[in-house]
């Protein structure tokens, strides 16, 4: 293949990624991520509905002894669920006090309540989700996760960024037959406002946020920061 070619086919892939100027100066734009771990967690309980406890007949024949009866059983559950809790050692608050609800499709009573728990590690996150499956009509939820400071990680991101932009202009100057010359500029940008940057990265971290349910999803976040470097070029 000549190389004119050659040039022309990679200024059509580095087109959507890197801008080359007329005026002395070649203009990347690149977006990179660190990843940061979670240092504590809450964990939603709630009670799950039994609706074949209670038939339909008998609540429109009795609805006041029916509430009383739905609630009651709400109560054992919730108790016996803080005991679970309370054996286990687990640190946990109860959730706002919920008003009794009627369910208008089924016209059956029903009580919101539960448990948060707070967690100090991810093992113990994944133990508790565990042992939930083993309880009787009881979802667990992962609840508010908090992550490490991304302050810590700003030096190693940004350096992460700068030398990807080199790597990314050294390749068009190459090609251009320029000499690259220093950094002029450098803007920050948020990723989701350019579609020029590298279409691979933002799929890779679109993928990494999907199906965020399970306890391992949660474990680990990603610190993303997109900027424009302009350097000089001769």
């Amino acid at each position: 293949m000549k190389l004119a070619a050659k040039i022309f086919i990679l200024a059509f892939i580095l087109a959507p990624i890197s801008i080359f100027s007329q005026n002395g100066s070649i203009e990347v734009e690149v977006i990179d991520s660190v990843q940061i771990k979670a240092t504590s967690f809450e964990y939603i309980l709630t009670l799950e509905e039994d609706y074949e406890s209670y038939a339909v007949e008998e609540v429109e024949e009795d609805a006041k002894m029916n509430e009383i009866k739905v609630k009651n059983a709400q109560k054992m559950k919730l108790n016996n669920l803080e005991t679970f809790l309370k054996n286990k050692k687990y640190k946990y608050t109860s959730l706002s006090e919920s008003n009794l609800e009627t369910n208008n499709k089924f016209n059956i009573f029903k009580v919101n309540d539960g448990f948060k728990v707070s967690l100090a590690s991810f093992e113990e996150l994944k133990k508790l989700s565990i042992e939930v499956k083993e309880l009787d009509k009881v979802s667990g939820t992962i609840g508010k996760t908090t992550y490490q400071d991304k302050s810590q990680f700003e030096e190693e991101l940004i350096k992460k960024l700068i030398e990807k932009a080199k790597i990314k202009a050294q390749t068009i100057a190459k090609y251009s037959n320029l000499t690259l010359g220093k950094i002029i500029e450098i803007k920050e940008t948020k990723e989701v406002d350019n579609a020029n940057f590298n279409f691979m990265d933002m799929i890779m971290k679109l993928d990494k946020r999907k199906n965020f349910n399970s306890a391992s999803d949660v474990q680990n976040s990603n610190y993303t920061k997109a900027i424009v470097v302009k350097f000089k070029a001769d």
